[in-house]
């Protein structure tokens, strides 16, 4: 009897919580998501070997345009469109001071296979900066080919036998 007695209070008790649970409703909790992009996002990093080296050794040096190739010489993150502006320093060093090779014989261009949808334009080098790229697309990573070329070496005949450098600086700016 006593069987009987308990395994009707279970039956019972297992109806009377599936009448329970089946009289629950549904229950919401509404969570606010926010994207904060209040913050203007821009970062210009240079590539492995970002040197620059042009070599005048033989007189068939002298003869021809040279080009010094710079593949993946920097890339750009930017949450918004931007411009790219190129400018030297200060002008070409040497020592002992000697005449000065001028800036402008080294022409700095972006390869058209990496715009990242912009405007390009060859610059001259120059302490004034000048607009490489323009309106270029926000990107998480565009990586830039750039070519470094002096087509015409008569501006360094007559110079002395050294090395001349310069630093160039390469800027992003957020339009």
């Amino acid at each position: 009897m006593k069987t009987k007695s308990l395994l009707a209070t279970l039956v019972l008790s297992a109806g009377l919580f599936s009448i329970t649970a089946n009289a629950q409703t549904d229950q919401t909790a509404p969570v606010t998501v926010n994207i904060d992009l209040t913050a203007p996002v821009i970062s210009i990093d240079l590539g492995a070997d970002p040197t620059v080296n042009f070599l005048y050794a033989t007189a068939a040096d002298y003869t021809v345009a040279q080009t010094q190739p710079k593949v993946g010489h920097f890339t750009v993150i930017s949450n918004q469109n931007y411009d790219i502006t190129v400018a030297a320093q200060a002008e070409f060093t040497v020592y002992p001071a000697q005449t000065a090779v001028p800036l402008s014989v080294v022409q700095v261009s972006v390869d058209p296979a990496t715009a990242n949808g912009g405007t390009l334009t060859m610059q001259p080098l120059s302490m004034t900066p000048g607009e490489l790229v323009s309106d270029a697309t926000a990107t998480t990573g565009a990586t830039y080919n750039v070519n470094y070329s002096i087509p015409d070496a008569a501006p360094l005949l007559g110079k002395a036998n050294e090395v001349y450098s310069t630093t160039v600086i390469y800027t992003a700016t957020q339009l």
